[in-house]
């Protein structure tokens, strides 16, 4: 409404017009007048009038006829009736029909003042009270938006604990349809063993008005027939935030709890993505343990396969401890082969993919496996004759067959049963592909099945078996990433994974690994005489024991050797004696100076010195950097007399 109230006068008295306009002009008004009841619909139709003093007779329209004129297109516009030929009768027939009071002639001017001044005011009142409303609709409607649109869920209980109101989200989080939940109890929600935390809550909203609550809670979902399930599956973990809802008497003692509202945001993601985290933690130490391990017992190794090797060259093949030393020697080889397995686990490497006979790597895997499953699980091979070249990295393989087998044993440590290992050919057509796995090119496969008699895997988790950290074991029996493991490995040698599963009955899973034509590259064995020569070499490792025996092994092949088992004494006569050397053989983990730093002040000294850089594990040096530094070539501990032979040989032939 603008600053000045714009009032209309409408009698058929002039000197009444005159009197009245001077009346009221002194109080701010914009005035008009008017002597007819055509002219008032004139002056109506062109400008918007705040208030209209009416008479209630004019010659050329009844007041009636205007105040209906008025209500029908000008509604917002305020009427005071104003007449001398009045009666009680027409003064409510005119109220009815909306006019805001109603002044008989004669009248004091005092009553007139006041009468439009109230009816000015309440026009106003009424125009502020409406934007107030519209404002208040509007932002109802805003935040009824937000609450129906959030993804938590937004509630309301009443003094009792039943639900009053409660968020569309609802529906989507628990499952439950909101009629089924009005009117319901909120302990009918709350999962069994979380019903004491959920009544403190409550009850401590009871007892004042408290800051609001936090804690974790878990609820129970809907399935699909609108009941509750009981199992792991059918619960859901929450955050839940609430407080307390009390009237407002008077006196604040009178104060009286009404209800509670709150927010409950599902978690579930948070607590996974937390559990997650936890693991990787776990597994990031347990790494650095392992790679710690490795290191010091690939040493170990180095000591006794070097022994081992530097024994069978003076024992006679007749005699007996011969073929005992070929023993300790194989021994010594296969635990190589496990802490290669461990430090591919535990670190990002380039899988190196060759043509392999798939089949005696897997028979290979599973002679290793059969002393850690229990005696009363049986293994059975259906290993059928088959061509079994595939492009694959062995060790990888390996991986597959403990991981699948291991989770086998596992479903059946309490009652045993049959662990079956088959492997065929099989051809994956266009339809079978399909089936598979669609990312799969049709032709020749390996098929390696891993089969138990176990209790099965439950069709609602089946779909997440490969998921990373997904697992069903108790907490502390493993990781949860067996069969995330194998799908990735599976996946980078172009294969396929499947799982079949019959809850009581067992599981099967079936890999697909294609058929290569490419020939498999095997050891040559006819080859007896290890390379030698006659070239100076300095040693530099800082375990006396490798020391001695690689120092024998270089010798007894012809060769000079100065060894050092400090890397600062190993510098200092480098730099003393630089043409005196033909070749440097350095470990990497050693106190004082590191390998790779040993190698960049010998390469600053001399910068085509070849140098061979060894290490039982290291995550600082990998092959590619080594070669990046200068190093000529890059061994992992142990190593094996002819492997040593071979490499120190080359490398002199190379310069």
């Amino acid at each position: 409404m603008p600053n000045s109230p714009k009032v209309l006068i409408v009698d058929d008295d002039s000197r009444m017009c005159e009197s009245l306009k001077a009346l009221l002009s002194n109080q701010g008004y914009i005035l008009k007048t008017c002597n007819s009841g055509q002219k008032a619909i004139e002056y109506l139709n062109k400008d918007d009038f705040d208030l209209v003093l009416l008479d209630m007779v004019i010659p050329d329209m009844n007041g009636y006829q205007i105040m209906e004129y008025i209500n029908n297109q000008n509604p917002d516009t305020l009427v005071i009736v104003i007449t001398g030929h009045a009666s009680i009768k027409s003064a409510i027939k005119f109220i009815k029909k909306g006019a805001y009071d109603y002044i008989r002639k004669p009248f004091e001017p005092e009553e007139l003042l006041i009468t439009v001044k109230n009816g000015l005011d309440h026009k106003r009142l009424v125009s502020e009270n409406e934007v107030i409303n519209a404002k208040l609709i509007r932002t109802e409607e805003c935040y009824r938006y937000l609450v129906q649109n959030s993804p938590d869920i937004i509630y309301m209980l009443d003094g009792q604990g039943n639900f009053k109101f409660i968020s569309n989200t609802a529906e989507r989080v628990l499952g439950f349809q909101i009629e089924q939940l009005i009117g319901e109890h909120y302990t009918t929600l709350v999962y069994d063993d979380d019903l004491e935390k959920a009544k403190w809550s409550f009850n401590e909203r009871r007892t004042g008005d408290r800051a609001a609550s936090q804690m974790e809670l878990r609820l129970k979902v809907c399935d699909e027939n609108g009941q509750f399930k009981e199992s792991k599956v059918g619960h859901l973990t929450i955050e839940l935030k609430s407080n307390g809802i009390y009237d407002e008497p008077i006196k604040k003692e009178d104060k009286k709890f009404i209800g509670t509202h709150g927010v409950i945001r599902d978690i579930n993601d948070r607590k996974q993505l937390e559990s997650q985290l936890k693991q990787a933690h776990k597994m990031e130490a347990i790494g650095t343990l392992t790679g710690g391990i490795a290191h010091e017992f690939n040493n170990i190794l180095g000591i006794i396969l070097g022994n081992t090797e530097l024994a069978l060259d003076e024992v006679p093949e007749w005699d007996s401890a011969h073929s005992n030393l070929e023993e300790i020697k194989t021994a010594g080889l296969r635990a190589k082969n496990v802490v290669k397995q461990l430090l591919s686990f535990i670190r990002k490497t380039d899988i190196k993919r060759q043509p392999i006979s798939i089949i005696p790597v897997i028979k290979d895997a599973l002679k290793f496996l059969r002393s850690s499953i229990t005696a009363n699980i049986d293994i059975r091979q259906n290993i059928q004759d088959t061509a079994d070249k595939v492009l694959a990295d062995p060790t990888q393989i390996n991986q597959i067959m403990i991981n699948l087998c291991t989770n086998a044993s596992h479903a059946m440590e309490e009652t045993g049963g049959m662990l079956d290992i088959g492997i065929q050919n099989v051809l994956l057509d266009e339809d079978s592909v399909a089936l598979i796995d669609p990312e799969l090119t049709q032709g020749n496969y390996v098929k390696v099945t891993v089969s138990d008699t176990g209790h099965g895997i439950a069709p609602e988790i089946i779909e997440r078996i490969f998921d990373p950290y997904f697992t069903t074991k108790d907490v502390g029996i493993g990781s949860g990433l067996g069969l995330s493991v194998v799908h990735g490995i599976v996946k980078i040698h172009r294969g396929a994974i499947t799982v079949d599963s019959e809850l009581g009955k067992g599981t099967t899973f079936s890999v697909f690994f294609p058929v290569t034509e490419e020939e498999v590259v095997t050891e040559s064995k006819t080859i007896k005489e290890l390379p030698t020569g006659n070239e100076n070499i300095l040693f530099v490792d800082d375990e006396e024991s490798i020391v001695l025996i690689v120092r024998q092994i270089l010798e007894r092949l012809g060769y000079q050797v100065e060894v050092k088992m400090n890397p600062v004494e190993a510098l200092e006569l480098f730099r003393s004696h630089p043409d005196q050397f033909d070749l440097v053989i350095t470990d990497m983990a050693m106190p004082q100076m590191t390998g790779d730093k040993l190698v960049k002040e010998i390469l600053n000294i001399r910068s085509e010195m070849p140098i061979i850089l060894c290490t039982g594990f290291s995550e600082k040096v990998t092959e590619e950097n080594a070669k990046a530094l200068g190093i000529k070539a890059f061994a992992m501990k142990p190593m094996t007399l002819r492997d040593l032979a071979v490499m120190v040989r080359k490398v002199l032939d190379e310069e």
